[in-house]
């Protein structure tokens, strides 16, 4: 068989494709909310779903146009600032510039923005707000406050 322009096709066999679900009114209060728990709940009795628990993927289930997705949340990874890092980062969320940290930490401007550039890519974050925010957040910033900045004798 050729395609039209001399060259050979071959047939290939028809995919099934998965049936589309029907286009579902846009959710419009607890009332329709409810009502498509109760349907996820059926989809869940009937076994109508996808899960793959070993990728924390429990449940995937298309309801009308709405899908459904629950997934096995999993643990923050601990981070493990230097003790120079601690310090540093307490200096930053108490105002204090990249000067200031160094003239009194006795060290240089450089060696302040290389130390914050790691601890950017230890937290993932890239500004000093939201290094601080993170460290808020994960509640390390209340163990560097409790224990005091770390001395480095």
């Amino acid at each position: 068989m050729t395609d039209g322009r001399g060259g050979q096709t071959r047939r290939v066999g028809v995919v099934a494709r998965p049936v589309v679900p029907e286009p579902r009114a846009p959710l419009e209060g607890p009332t329709d909310l409810l009502l498509l728990v109760e349907e996820l709940a059926a989809c869940i009795r009937s076994g109508a779903f996808t899960s793959d628990p070993s990728s924390g993927l429990l449940l995937d289930a298309c309801l009308g146009s709405v899908r459904c997705l629950l997934l096995q949340q999993t643990k923050s990874v601990t981070v493990d600032l230097s003790p120079r890092e601690q310090q540093i980062a307490l200096m930053v969320a108490n105002g204090r510039t990249n000067q200031a940290i160094a003239g009194a930490l006795e060290i240089s401007v450089w060696t302040v923005s290389t130390h914050l550039r790691r601890i950017f890519a230890k937290l993932a974050v890239s500004s000093r707000a939201e290094m601080v925010a993170h460290l808020r957040d994960n509640s390390l910033f209340d163990a560097l406050v409790d224990s005091g900045p770390p001395r480095l004798d």
